[in-house]
């Protein structure tokens, strides 16, 4: 594991139950805020799911994004959190943003 993923896997920890974050919000968190797309990856290979919950990364404008298995495994995991989802987008996206 690179230190950039180590990095992600210990920001993403911070994220409680009930809560999504973006992936250019994880950037942020560690400091590289133009490496979203490196952090999709880093989630993509997250060998520690569901304890680091890469369920809980979405997309900037509240779609789901990717998931490395199934993207059903996805929205349950978020469902099963208390998550709203509609047609793969976060219902009230703004409100289950986490502001770190």
């Amino acid at each position: 594991m690179t230190q950039f993923q180590s990095e992600c896997y210990e920001a993403l920890k911070k994220v409680p139950p009930g809560k999504v974050i973006t992936y250019s919000g994880i950037a942020s968190m560690i400091g590289r805020p133009k490496a979203h797309r490196a952090v999709g990856s880093a989630m993509n290979k997250n060998p520690f799911a569901p304890k680091v919950p890469c369920h809980r990364v979405v997309k900037s404008n509240g779609d789901l994004g990717g998931f490395a298995t199934d993207i059903k495994v996805k929205i349950k995991r978020l469902q099963k959190e208390g998550v709203m989802i509609s047609n793969n987008k976060i219902v009230d996206f703004q409100s289950t943003l986490f502001k770190s």
